[in-house]
C-alpha cells in the first residue's frame, strides 16, 4: 500500500471511510426503524391503561378505521387492536390520536392491555371470520355486561353462531350491504339499514307513478310488516304516520320501513307497470 501512487493511496482511505459511513447510516436506520416500532407499540400499551369507559375496535381494516373515525368524532375515547405493525390506516389513527396495540386478538393477554373489562362496548371488525368469532368467544369470558358486536361476512354462519353461542350482535356485512346494492338496481331510493336483533330493516323511499301498483292503495293494504311513516308530495304539507284508511295517489312519495325484502317488494310496486310489444 505504501508504495502506491498518492492518488490510490487515497482513494483507498476513501472507501474505507464511505463503507463505514454507509454502515452506519444502515445500522441507525435499522435501529430507528426497530426503535420507532417498539415506542409505538409501547405508548399504545401506556395510554390503553388509563382508559375507562372506552370502546374498544378489533381491526384497523378500511371499515374498523370508518368506524374508529366516527366514534372518535362522537366523542369517545377508543382503544384499537390490530395485528398488522404495517397496517396502511395507522397514521389515520394516529391523526385521530387513538392508541393502536398490536397483538392477536384472540389472545386474553392482548385483549386485557386493552382493559375489555372496564369499557363500554367492543366491536370485532377483522375482515376474518374466524377470528371475530373466536375473540367473541374469548371476549364472553373476559367481560361482563359490555355488548360485543361481531363483523361476520357469511349471513348463515353468523346466524349459527349467534344461536350456538348467544351472540346477540352478530351483524353480516353481505346481508346489511345487499339491500343498497339490490335498491341500485332497482333504481329505489334507499336511505339506510339497520338491524333488531337477527333481522334486517332498511329505510327506504318510492315516488308513485300513474298506474303503478301502490296508485290508489290504502295503508291498510299494504304489507303487515312495512310502515309508511310519512307521505311527501309537491304544495302540500307532510303527512306523518298517515291513518290506515289514507290512500296513495299519483305523485306522491312515500317513506317506508320494514324487513328489507318486503321493503324492496313494496318499493318496487310505486314503479310504473312497463308494457312490452311485439312485432
Amino acid at each position: 500500500f505504501i508504495d502506491q501512487p498518492s492518488w490510490l493511496r487515497l482513494w483507498g482511505i476513501g472507501l474505507m471511510f464511505a463503507g463505514v459511513t454507509t454502515t452506519a447510516i444502515l445500522v441507525a436506520f435499522v435501529a430507528d426503524v426497530l426503535l420507532s416500532r417498539r415506542l409505538a407499540q409501547s405508548a399504545g400499551l401506556r395510554r390503553a391503561q388509563h382508559l375507562h369507559d372506552h370502546i374498544v375496535v378489533v381491526g384497523l381494516g378500511s371499515f374498523g378505521i370508518r368506524v374508529v373515525s366516527d366514534l372518535v368524532h362522537a366523542g369517545y375515547d377508543v382503544a384499537v387492536i390490530d395485528s398488522d405493525e404495517d397496517n396502511r390506516f395507522l397514521p389515520t389513527a394516529r391523526r385521530l390520536d387513538v392508541p393502536v396495540i398490536f397483538g392477536d386478538a384472540t389472545l386474553r393477554e392482548t385483549l386485557e392491555s386493552a382493559r375489555v373489562a372496564h369499557c363500554r362496548a367492543i366491536a370485532v371488525l377483522t375482515p376474518n371470520d374466524v377470528v371475530n368469532i373466536e375473540t367473541g368467544i374469548v371476549l364472553r369470558e373476559l367481560t361482563a355486561d359490555q355488548p360485543v358486536v361481531l363483523r361476520v361476512y357469511d349471513r348463515v354462519l353468523g346466524a349459527a353462531v349467534a344461536q350456538r353461542f348467544g351472540f346477540e350482535n352478530v351483524r353480516s356485512t353481505v346481508e346489511l350491504a345487499a339491500p343498497w346494492f339490490i335498491g341500485a338496481a332497482l333504481g329505489l331510493q334507499v336511505f339506510g339499514t339497520f338491524s333488531v336483533g337477527q333481522h334486517s330493516f332498511m329505510v327506504g323511499g318510492v315516488r308513485v307513478e300513474p298506474g303503478s301498483e301502490l296508485d290508489g292503495a290504502r295503508m291498510a293494504d299494504m304489507s303487515t310488516q312495512t310502515r309508511v311513516i310519512a307521505i311527501t308530495r309537491p304544495g302540500v304539507a307532510t303527512r306523518l304516520h298517515p291513518r290506515r284508511d289514507t290512500q296513495l295517489t299519483a305523485g306522491d312519495t312515500a317513506y317506508l320501513v320494514g324487513p328489507y325484502r318486503e321493503l324492496l317488494a313494496t318499493l318496487g310496486k310505486g314503479q310504473a307497470v312497463r308494457s312490452t310489444t311485439t312485432g
